[in-house]
Order: C-alpha cells, then structure tokens, then sequence
C-alpha cells in the first residue's frame, strides 16, 4: 500500500509516511522494513520501555494478497527483555485487516496519558477510554471490543502480563475460540511494550481493495506455490499435528528439553506425543490464505480451546517434568488468556524448580507439579511474590537470585531456549547463539538437517555456512512475510512480489536483501553495547555432559567443547566479512548498500 500510519500517543495526533519503492526493493517489508525504521525512528540506549521506542506493527509485500500463508505480520520494537532489536512473527487475521485498512504498517510513538484503545476504521482513528477494560484477559478483551466497535474487527491486545509489564509478556491478535486462527506475537516481551504506552489493544476494520501492478505475474506466483504445497506430502502431517508431529522423535532421538534441560528426554513422555494430542484436538484453524491449516484447537479440561505448538508442549511439559498432555493445555490456555509467552514462560518454570531442587528458592513448586506451574503463571502475570521476579526473564531473575543460579539460567542474551537441546543439535548451537534477537529457532532450523544426515551431527564441520544462508534467507521470508511451514521456490515468491509491488524483484534481490537486513540489525545491535561475548551459549552447554537415549547415537553422552565453539564462531564471522570481534567490515557494508550506518 505504501504508506505507515504514525501515531503521537502522548498528544493523539498521527500522520501518513510514504515508503518508496526503492527502500521496498532494498529492504522487502516486514522484518526488513522494520529494521530500517528502527533506525529511522529509535534512540540509541534507551530501555525498551522508554515511551519513546517505538512499537511497529507491519505487513509484508503478501500480506492479505491470498498468496499462500499471507496473513503473517511482525511486530518490531526494542526488547525490553534482551535489549535488542526484535521482531516478533504471528499469523492470523488481523494482519488483512491492516493491509484492507490502507496501511503496510502502524508506528506506536509515546504515551497516552490515560489508559486507550485505538480503534481504526479505514480513514478513521479514534483514541477510546480503555480503563473498563484494563486488567481483563485476552478473550473477554476481544469480546468486549468487538461489542463496542464491529463485531468483525480483528484485535491486537494485551492481557494481565503486558499491563504489568511483564518482560515475557506477549501481544495476541484476537482469541483462540474464534473460528478462525488466531495470531500471537509472543517473544521478547512486546506486551510489556505497550503496556508501558497505556495502550491495551489495538482494533481494526478495513474495507479497501488490495491492487496489483501485474496480477497475472502475481498469480503466476501463488499458483505454482500452492501447487507445491499441494504436492508435499509433509503437508498432511502439519495439517494432522501442526509442529506437535515434533514431540516423539525430539524425546526418543535426545532433543527434548527436560527438567530445566538436565537431559534431553524424558521417560515415559508418550502422552505428550502428537499421536495423544489428536484425541484431544476440536478442530483445525487456518490463517487467512493459508492451505495447510496446521493450527491445532484443543478442548481443554475446561471446555476452552487453546492452540498448542511444539515449543509449548516442549517448554510447558517435559522441561518441567510434567508428563500429562492436558497440563500442558491448560497452562498454555492461561499463558494465552494472561498474556505471557509460553516458551519463555516455561524456561523460567524450569529454572525456578531447579532453584527449588538446590533450596535457593521454597515458594515454587517442584518438577512435575501442574498445579504448582498454574500457581507460578498467575504470580508471573500479576507480578506476586517470587513472580515480580522471576517476570522479569531468566537472565534478570538469576541475577537476583545468585549462589550461582546464573549457572543453570537457559538464555542466549536474556532471551529463553526454544525447545531444542543445543548439546544433542550442534548447528542450533551456533543458530542460537548468533541470533539477531537472542535464543531463537525461527531464524535458523538445522535439527532436521542434522537428523538426515546432511549435516554431521555433534560436529560443527560445514555448521558455519549452513547457518550463515539460513539466516539470510530466513530474513528475507519474513520481510515478504510468509510462514516458516511453507515449501516454495524463491522465483515464485519473487514473482509474486514483482506482481504485487511493480518493482522487479529477482532471486539475487532476494538472497541480497536477506543479507542486508541481518547486517544492518546487527549494526543495531552492535550501537546497543553487544559484542562477541554475547554470542555464546548457556553455561551449562560447556560444562554439564548431556546423557542420550541409549541405543540411537555411537556415544552415549556429549558436551559442547568451549574452543570448538570459539572457532566456529570465528568461522561464521568470517563468511560473514564480519572481523573476529563480529563487526561487520566497511567493504561487506559497501557491498550491501549500508555503508551510511557505519558511522553508529
């Protein structure tokens, strides 16, 4: 559409600003798109919850076109949790809704001064009293706002968590009861950042009709791309389990996190296997113009449905000890209804079990305690007792804690582990470690690489450039903004963005851009103080000896050598025309085009 909706909170004002095609071939959209605006529009050093980092909610070139996976969104601002920047994905609807309304992106400046909602119709801005609201859950949050503005809108909101500023708190885009799937921008702690602007949702209705430079080059595109999808087996299974398939083999072959990740399985953990999940499942919900349909709506012991992923059966359910599917369900309802990041969430259960296990803390409960773990969620949202604290991120509450926790505080730049052990799958090693916005499997995956055998296991031969081109490709999938499941080929994709946008768009540009966006943020990372010591892994990846499940591998433990890792990094820096302190070089920026943010 080209144009981002700028709004002043502290004064209600707002403003259109025109995006270029220029900085769209250059930058794609999304990720991209809002790595350039946080330099636009960011102060350095400031905290994440300062009211003047801003809070930026954008499309991609895709978005709302029906293209498959289309309705994926971003959200970026400054983490308060790690301090970096940060993008936090989800898909759903309200994402259509924002392209329907006009706008590639929304821009949060400020701090209203009273609690609001903002409620946008096409043109029309409205800045609504929100105190009626504040303090209620996600799905009565939507209800209520639905009621008041149109029953169709979509909504963007916070729960309990963000309006406490809970590092680990999330922003959810409508609810998991609606019929259709529902979105979660879930990582980093973005909640926390509206929150601290007064804002508990945003609400959105649009009636424009989305235009296309070249609409038979676009449909070009999407066709071959849902013929592909069409034609990948694989795709039945995500359509059957969505990423649950994942448990099983992660717990047999040593991958699953567990108690706090001590070990990489967990016995007698077949009730969490995606086989028992389904007997549980209501239905499946899509995003729109999706085909696959993964998500996955389970009917809770309460009769409330919730959708559960991979990451939260892992970090909810075997990285606590907890054994029985339905406790995962229901702490992933709470997180959903609360407001909190499930993944996040859970690591700092585990961590805060172990303290219980060395008698540092007594007010958390045990491994396996299901009960315990809700108790612990709610105390996280509200920020009661030992979860002011513990809210506050893994990293954080170590540091309070000390007597040496900091040992067994699972996190790559304050930001938690996703749920692959990094002992068993090397590449995930270095992939966290190097990731733009702390621990992460979504910018590069190479679990199942490393199970095929393509790449070696508890190796780290060729792990340098398989994570270099991951990363950058990965960029720029979710600058154009589709879904990590989707199988296509970049000519399509490229095509389909030509179509979309006028601008000719090749592989190269793509691949390029892909680079681009990941030097410059970490040439923002590198303004915010973040330096070679920060690309490192937990404590207890160099110094604890991981048991695997006997009979898979020719070892029956492993331990990731320190000076090995070292030089891996080193490795990866240097395929990066980065230098060995990780900056990237004068020429690599030239290269790129960025050589004006050299001067940060």
């Amino acid at each position: 559409m080209g144009k981002i909706l700028e709004i002043n909170l502290s004064n209600e004002t707002s403003k259109l600003i025109t995006i270029s095609k220029d900085i769209y071939k250059k930058f794609i959209g999304g990720k991209g798109l809002g790595a350039y605006l946080m330099f636009e529009k960011s102060i350095p050093g400031i905290s994440g919850l300062d009211e003047r980092n801003p809070l930026i909610f954008l499309t991609g070139p895709l978005t709302g076109t029906g293209f498959p996976t289309s309705g994926r969104m971003v959200v970026v601002s400054k983490s308060p949790l790690t301090n970096t920047y940060t993008d936090s994905h989800a898909g759903g609807h309200f994402s259509v809704e924002l392209k329907k309304s006009g706008l590639d992106g929304i821009i949060l400046t400020g701090k209203a001064k009273t609690k609001k909602y903002i409620w946008i119709k096409d043109d029309k801005i409205e800045f609504k009293d929100a105190t009626h609201i504040w303090g209620n859950e996600v799905s009565n949050t939507v209800t209520n706002l639905r009621n008041e503005t149109d029953t169709k809108a979509r909504v963007a909101c916070i729960g309990p968590a963000g309006e406490n500023l809970s590092l680990i708190s999330t922003i959810m885009l409508d609810k998991d009861s609606d019929k259709t799937r529902a979105g979660i921008a879930g990582r980093t702690g973005l909640g926390a950042v509206m929150g601290s602007k007064n804002i508990k949702a945003i609400v959105i209705k649009g009636s424009k009709k989305l235009e296309f430079e070249d609409e038979d080059l676009f449909k070009d595109g999407s066709k071959k791309t849902k013929s592909l999808i069409k034609g990948t087996e694989f795709m039945k299974t995500r359509f059957n389990y969505g990423s649950a398939n994942l448990v099983g083999p992660m717990n047999k072959e040593g991958f699953l996190p567990t108690n706090n990740f001590k070990a990489g399985f967990i016995d007698n953990g077949e009730d969490l296997y995606c086989e028992n999940m389904a007997t549980h499942k209501s239905r499946n919900a899509t995003c729109y113009g999706c085909p696959i349909a993964c998500g996955q709506i389970i009917k809770t012991r309460s009769e409330e449905e919730v959708k559960i992923e991979y990451e939260s059966i892992a970090l909810l359910g075997s990285n606590n000890g907890l054994r029985n599917f339905m406790d995962v369900a229901d702490a992933c309802l709470a997180c959903n209804e609360l407001g909190l990041d499930t993944m996040s969430a859970g690591v700092i259960i585990g961590f805060a079990m172990e303290c219980k296990e060395k008698n540092l803390l007594s007010d958390v409960p045990e491994f396996g305690d299901e009960k315990g773990q809700l108790q612990l969620l709610s105390k996280m949202a509200y920020r009661e007792g030992i979860g002011n604290i513990l809210t506050e991120g893994v990293k954080r509450a170590s540091e309070k804690i000390g007597h040496g926790s900091e040992k067994f505080a699972i996190h790559v730049k304050g930001l938690e582990l996703p749920g692959y052990e990094p002992r068993t799958s090397w590449g995930m090693a270095l992939s966290y470690a190097t990731s733009d916005r702390g621990a992460c499997h979504q910018r590069c995956w190479t679990v199942n690489s490393e199970r095929s055998g393509l790449l070696k296991m508890f190796s780290f031969d060729d792990k340098p450039e398989f994570v270099v081109d991951s990363q950058n490709e990965r960029a720029a999938a979710y600058s154009v903004l589709v879904c990590d499941f989707m199988p296509f080929n970049v000519d399509d994709v490229c095509n389909a963005f030509s179509g979309v946008t006028g601008v000719d768009f090749t592989e190269e540009d793509y691949l390029k851009g892909g680079e681009r966006i990941w030097n410059l943020i970490k040439l923002f990372n590198l303004r915010e103080g973040f330096t070679r010591k920060d690309d490192t892994l937990p404590s207890r990846m160099f110094t604890e000896k991981l048991t695997l499940p006997k009979g898979v591998y020719d070892i029956n433990e492993v331990l990731i050598n320190k000076n090995e890792f070292e030089e891996c990094i080193t490795d990866y820096y240097t395929l990066r025309g980065w230098n060995e302190q990780g900056i990237p070089s004068l020429e690599k920026l030239k290269d790129l085009g960025l050589e004006e943010y050299a001067k940060f």
